[in-house]
């Protein structure tokens, strides 16, 4: 069986690791500004994407921690979330 980001070990790893956390906490400000501008300037679409060598573990978690960051901050935004590779 292959984990992926979605699963429980790779992502209490993942949460272990200081620059995961300073990563992800990156991400959230330059993502958040970017949507504070789109919704000020009534934008309706915005794609973000990730991309790692293998494509099933960091960058999965980091779009469903990216996905579940917004969804907290944003309750008034449709988010759809797609994995291509997993």
């Amino acid at each position: 069986m292959s984990l992926t980001g979605k699963d429980e070990p790779v992502q209490k790893f993942l949460q272990s690791q200081p620059e995961m956390t300073e990563f992800l906490n990156n991400v959230y400000s330059i993502i958040d500004k970017a949507i504070d501008n789109y919704i000020s300037r009534n934008f309706e679409s915005l794609m973000i994407s990730f991309g790692c060598t293998g494509g099933r573990h960091r960058s999965v978690f980091s779009a469903e921690s990216l996905f579940s960051h917004l969804e907290n901050k944003y309750p008034q935004l449709t988010l759809n979330l797609k994995h291509l590779e997993i």
